[in-house]
């Protein structure tokens, strides 16, 4: 049987691929492989946030703490893109918006093209 310290050990450090996994994602910006990412690491953070407080090896710690710092980081910059996109739809909207009101003034889409051939003999 594994010690616990060992244990510790093996879920930060799978930790650690999964977190870096995921910036890789995110940098690729495939979100839907972020949020699978995440899921599957959630349980390892519930399990080494409820003993965190019985890591007492420094190095361990040191690594916990760049892991919450790292995550920390990513929280942040997904907030910064979550406002971007949404200060993008909004521009979006408005330009739709401005069609919209001026579209009358240069007549339907949907009216019909009449044409005319005429022959001159």
């Amino acid at each position: 049987m594994e010690a616990p310290a060992q244990t510790c050990v093996r879920l930060v450090a799978a930790l650690e691929d999964l977190v870096a996994r995921e910036a890789a994602t995110l940098e690729a910006r495939d979100f839907p492989a972020v949020i699978e990412l995440q899921q599957r690491a959630s349980p390892l953070v519930a399990l080494l946030g409820a003993h965190a407080s019985d890591v007492t090896d420094p190095a361990l710690r040191a690594r916990l703490q760049g892991l919450i710092e790292r995550r920390r980081q990513t929280g942040e910059w997904l907030s910064e893109q979550i406002e971007k996109t949404r200060e993008a739809l909004a521009e979006t909207n408005e330009g739709r918006r401005r069609v919209r009101q001026i579209a009358p003034v240069y007549g339907s889409r949907c009216a019909p093209v009449s044409r005319q051939l005429s022959a001159v003999g």
